[in-house]
């Protein structure tokens, strides 16, 4: 990469950096180009020069922030920590995670937008369930999952789960201000309720 093609790109980061910083804390409406171009310190026309529209814009630091939430999960599951303190780790986040951006993540962008749905799902399939696949055999292995049950019933099981997490937005102010709930939601997730 030459020095102009660095450059832009530099920029182009330190805008979604900017972006992101302002979408997390006053949601996607009330966050305008100009305010991201005033926290980037850039033009609005840079912004629109780099990514077309706030929406192209939205899209590509969505994409940007799935991408580096995919390499965190990845590090928490990978990691030599025991299964279960892994296990809450990755459902403590993902309860964070639904409420952020004023709720309005889920609302607007990952029910609303097919383009964000496809990314999801390719990211899901490919590079989160291979790495969930193994992270519950390994919870077999470590005695944390019942070995009656096979690898595929987990996996829905996971899946049902996850997208529970996403359609109740407000899970993750619930469990904050009762972190009992959420050790009781992992203790069930993982023993089932026979404990």
């Amino acid at each position: 990469m030459d020095g102009f093609a660095r450059r832009k790109e530099q920029k182009k980061e330190s805008i979604r950096r900017a972006a992101l910083e302002l979408f997390q804390a006053y949601g996607f409406k009330k966050v305008s180009i100009h305010d991201i171009a005033g926290k980037a310190g850039v033009s609005p026309v840079t912004i629109y020069n780099h990514f077309g529209s706030k929406e192209a814009l939205t899209l590509d630091v969505l994409k940007w922030y799935t991408l580096d939430l995919v390499d965190k999960y990845h590090g928490m599951i990978t990691g030599d920590r025991p299964f279960i303190d892994r296990l809450e780790d990755v459902v403590f986040d993902k309860a964070k995670l639904v409420g952020q951006f004023q709720g309005e993540l889920l609302q607007t962008y990952m029910q609303d937008s097919p383009e964000m749905q496809a990314f999801i799902q390719d990211m899901y399939e490919n590079r989160v369930m291979p790495v969930m696949k193994e992270f519950f055999a390994e919870g077999i292995r470590q005695g944390y999952v019942d070995a009656g049950f096979s690898l595929e019933a987990i996996m829905y099981y996971f899946e049902i789960i996850r997208r529970g997490f996403f359609n109740m937005p407000d899970i993750g102010e619930r469990t904050e201000r009762n972190p009992a709930l959420m050790q009781e939601l992992i203790r069930l997730m993982t023993y089932g309720l026979n404990g």
